[in-house]
């Protein structure tokens, strides 16, 4: 089996690609799967950290302005042709749209050369890259049912869930105490703005550390804080009594959604589906200038729910942090509540689902084959 995963620009594009290709790998051992991304070092990084190949796609953002428009399409043009080379000489037996204005070149370079290709969509409305490309593919696995209705053009769209990282799914919270070097009877409050960090979250919750510190001996933080957030955050944690992992990037995700009691942050579909899986209570702040304010939808599906609650960024003060923190851990009742209704949105068997259906598309057989989803 060969594969390319094309798409990226965000970590959440990424890391439902790589949870597909690993499931792919535990099914085909010899199979050879190449990602087709962006020129962001990350996510070059976090690839090849994986152990697949990775190849840089020509692309560019479509812009407002008629300069950034024209820079696009050209981009995108120079994009497609060096993509009917690459692909052609890899020859795969699919190509995987992941999002994000990186997969256009390559999705369209499938079409043209009669290659099967699919998208996924991990959020409930879908971006740009996505909607245009639907109408060229062979299938679409998005993850809300309330994607359905901006795939008309498509042929098929199914929903399968947002494949998630094994990691995330296996990791346990005893040998996490151990990795970051907390407590095992504390609290665990998860602080994460995603791949890049946000600096409106990090700002706010360092103003929370004062009126937390009374609580050090029954709490503790793990902290992500992107790159440019780090040192800051690193200082003011020393000031403090409390116990707490501080970090700008962590690769092992896992280990700290194993130890959440509760988790502050962005409203990524990737990290909807990730939190929703496991069952962690979310006080969700979307990033406000998102495409198509897409993050706030997302976490309108998890907070209607019940699952946790919604924080626009104008409105987040310290106060009303540490409200809601004290409202979901101060309750027992609720807390476990939110977890059942989480766990009950989750959709863990994500990867087996789209993979089932990649081969079932491409026409391969595998024992491991038990559900064809959707």
């Amino acid at each position: 089996m060969k594969i390319i995963f094309a798409g990226g620009g965000t970590g959440g594009h990424l890391m439902a690609g790589l949870s597909a290709a690993e499931e792919i790998l535990s099914r085909f051992h010899e199979a050879e799967i190449v990602f087709f991304g962006s020129d962001r070092k990350l996510e070059k990084r976090c690839v090849e950290q994986k152990g697949f190949r990775y190849r840089q796609v020509r692309a560019k953002k479509w812009g407002k302005s008629i300069q950034q428009i024209i820079t696009c399409i050209g981009s995108t043009v120079l994009g497609i042709f060096d993509s009917l080379f690459a692909v052609r000489n890899f020859n795969p037996d699919i190509v995987v749209g992941l999002g994000g204005y990186v997969s256009v070149a390559p999705v369209i370079a499938a079409k043209l050369l009669g290659i099967p290709s699919v998208l996924l969509e991990q959020n409930v409305i879908p971006g740009k890259a996505n909607r245009f490309l639907s109408r060229w593919v062979d299938e679409v696995y998005c993850h809300w049912r309330g994607s359905l209705k901006w795939f008309t053009q498509a042929k098929v769209v199914r929903v399968t869930g947002t494949p998630i990282r094994k990691d995330i799914l296996s990791s346990k919270k005893m040998r996490s105490v151990e990795k970051f070097g907390l407590s095992a009877s504390k609290k665990t409050i998860l602080i994460t703005g995603g791949s890049q960090g946000a600096q409106a979250i990090n700002e706010t919750f360092l103003r929370c550390l004062p009126k937390l510190e009374s609580l050090h001996n029954d709490l503790q933080i793990i902290h992500c804080t992107g790159e440019y957030g780090y040192e800051t955050a690193k200082a003011a944690y020393k000031q403090t009594k409390i116990e707490a992992f501080v970090c700008s990037y962590l690769d092992d995700m896992g280990a700290a959604f194993s130890m959440a009691d509760i988790i502050l942050c962005r409203a990524g579909a990737t990290t909807i589906a990730e939190i929703t899986a496991l069952g962690i209570p979310a006080i969700l702040i979307p990033y406000p200038y998102a495409a198509d304010n897409h993050q706030y939808w997302n976490a309108m599906e998890l907070v209607s729910n019940g699952g946790g609650y919604l924080l626009q960024q104008l409105d987040v003060t310290p106060e009303k942090i540490m409200e809601l923190i004290a409202d979901i851990l101060d309750n027992e009742e609720k807390y476990d509540r939110m977890r059942m209704l989480n766990k009950r949105m989750g959709i863990p068997n994500a990867s087996s689902n789209v993979v089932d259906n990649i081969c079932r598309l491409i026409g391969l057989k595998s024992a491991q084959i038990a559900l064809i989803a959707g």
